[in-house]
């Protein structure tokens, strides 16, 4: 029942409408994960959720907030903006009156636009295949009623930091790796950022970083590693194809 959560609430007020019966009592959700929260009043109130979780609701609840992470939920007494700091935000969750958009289950493809390399000189130069890209695949996911970004990129399970970054977007950290020492600096990043444009279209890119600095370089072996920088820009759509 807890995974089916999120659906099925926002689920009824799509059906029945955002604004709850004069004597009814909307409830407060917050939507959570790592680095936030949104927080909605859809019209699902109080008797939708005691019917949909088959429990009472603890003492108080008209005064509390359903928070719901990883399809898990809880009764909080915090405030909007205590929530979303306590899940790493930053402690601003305006109250959202339409309903959550939520991905389709169903059948989705992953296509990747053409690599944008022109702020890497060396990889232009030698032709090498850019870390982090993504692999174009066709496969049924079960969003569950959460846009988790898990679920499309599912090979990197337990391989992304995944941070909520407002609104519908998301941004998953592949790789950041940086090196120091009192003279030089190297480092190396893939960074992934995903936004669901809407119930059937997800928009995304992969972004590649490398860099090395040499504060006892000379001004010749400081062009070699200006030429040695990297930033590259992958884009990629998912979207449901039945």
């Amino acid at each position: 029942m807890k995974s089916k959560l999120a659906s099925v609430l926002f689920g009824l007020a799509s059906c029945f409408g955002l604004a709850p019966a004069a004597h009814a009592q909307a409830v407060q959700i917050a939507m959570c994960m790592e680095g936030g929260c949104s927080c909605h009043v859809p019209g699902t109130t109080l008797a939708d959720v005691e019917m949909i979780l088959g429990m009472p609701n603890p003492a108080g609840a008209a005064d509390m907030t359903l928070v719901i992470y990883e399809n898990e939920y809880s009764w909080r007494s915090q405030t909007p903006e205590q929530i979303d700091a306590s899940f790493g935000g930053p402690g601003h969750c305006p109250i959202q009156l339409e309903v959550l958009l939520i991905p389709e289950d169903g059948m989705w493809r992953i296509t990747t636009g053409a690599t944008d390399a022109s702020a890497c000189p060396l990889f232009a130069l030698a032709g090498q295949a850019v870390p982090g890209q993504m692999s174009g695949e066709t496969r049924e996911i079960r969003w569950r009623g959460w846009f988790s970004p898990s679920k499309l990129m599912s090979d990197a399970v337990g391989h992304v930091n995944w941070t909520f970054t407002g609104g519908h977007s998301r941004r998953g950290v592949v790789v950041d790796e940086r090196l120091s020492n009192t003279s030089s600096t190297t480092g190396a990043s893939v960074v992934w950022q995903l936004t669901l444009v809407n119930s059937t279209e997800i928009t995304g890119s992969s972004v590649f970083e490398y860099d090395i600095t040499s504060g006892l370089a000379d001004a010749a072996a400081q062009a070699i590693l200006q030429n040695m920088r990297c930033r590259t820009v992958t884009p990629f759509t998912a979207r449901k194809v039945r």
